[in-house]
């Protein structure tokens, strides 16, 4: 399934849905769901049940685990069969069931997860950041140590964002730099969690942007304390636009990763170069601390799909873009804050 989250305007305010694309479109899988049992059970029950089982939010649909699957799939192809004879399928009580892109304002697949947890799974990337921008005196015995543990640092949740939200550039940073990664998102609890278990915690897959200001980095991770400021500021951190469920890619550490700026391809090669493997990190994360699901982990990107490791630099007003291979693409306008702002 290809999930998403999406904000729809009404009459009573802006509401945050639960969707499916399917049949060419956008679903609300929620209202689906009340539109499906309504055709066998009274509208109150089916409204219960919908709420229940496939509830307007991420989370909540992932911790329903196969019920919750198994009905949405029911719901979408009672909308698929209703889009042969009807152009605008209405729910009971006159609710939209299917949107155009148009329509929405897409949020991150998950806009609140309980925690982010930035892995470094590639190290050629790590390998060229610690030779051009960091420049650690030591950085032999990092790069060795780094062979031996899937270590990742943890963004702030609060900057996550989605797919078309502008890229705010803050004010104390001359230099914005892009870092597309895979995206990968827990879809059941777990502790201490063997590697060979865990990808069945795995409920999808993402595309992630993890912005960073490379002229504030440097300093705050000589201190080797960061990143801190140079990773944490409103919308850094964006995901998007679906939430591919892990059944429809088996192969997704061999899959391609594009770049784009301003419509010209900067990197365009396989997600390779992995030193550990999603099922590496969650192994170790999940030593003596429960995971919970929602929660994000990212892989790193690949050697060379950055701007600093090119020497290219983005500019107020570029629209950078990142299609990986099966799970979408995920663009967003930058636009340059001011103090004040």
């Amino acid at each position: 399934m290809r999930l998403l989250t999406f904000e729809v305007q009404t009459a009573l305010g802006r509401f945050e849905r639960l969707g499916a694309v399917a049949h060419g479109t956008i679903v609300d899988l929620t209202s689906a769901m009340v539109a499906h049992l309504a055709e066998s059970q009274d509208l109150n029950a089916a409204q219960r049940t919908a709420s229940a089982i496939t509830p307007p939010d991420m989370i909540g649909f992932l911790e329903g685990g196969a019920q919750s699957r198994a009905l949405a799939e029911a719901a979408l192809e009672t909308v698929g069969t209703r889009l042969k004879n009807e152009t605008r399928p209405l729910g009971p009580e006159g609710e939209q069931l299917t949107f155009d892109e148009a329509e929405i304002r897409f949020l991150a697949p998950v806009p609140r997860p309980p925690m982010i947890r930035d892995g470094i799974l590639i190290l050629d990337h790590y390998k060229v950041g610690m030779e051009r921008l960091l420049k650690f005196a030591d950085k032999e015995n990092v790069l060795e140590a780094a062979k031996t543990t899937p270590i990742y640092w943890k963004p702030s949740r609060t900057a996550v964002a989605g797919h078309q939200e502008p890229i705010r550039w803050p004010h104390y940073s001359e230099i914005l730099d892009y870092e597309f990664e895979l995206g990968m998102y827990i879809g059941k609890r777990g502790k201490n969690i063997s590697a060979q278990d865990a990808w069945d915690h795995v409920a999808g897959y993402t595309v992630f942007n993890d912005l960073g200001l490379r002229d504030v980095q440097p300093g705050e991770m000589s201190l080797r304390m960061g990143p801190a400021k140079a990773k944490d500021f409103e919308t850094s951190k964006i995901m998007g636009p679906y939430l591919v469920t892990a059944d429809e890619l088996p192969n997704i550490e061999t899959v391609k990763l594009t770049t784009k700026v301003n419509g010209e391809v900067w990197f365009e090669g396989a997600i390779e170069g992995w030193a550990f493997t999603f099922a590496d990190l969650i192994a170790y994360v999940s030593r003596e601390e429960t995971l919970q699901v929602g929660e994000f982990f990212g892989s790193g990107p690949p050697a060379y799909s950055c701007g600093f490791e090119i020497d290219r630099w983005v500019k107020p007003g570029d629209v950078v873009s990142c299609e990986i291979e099966g799970v979408g693409t995920l663009s967003n306008r930058i636009v340059r804050e001011t103090a004040s702002s």
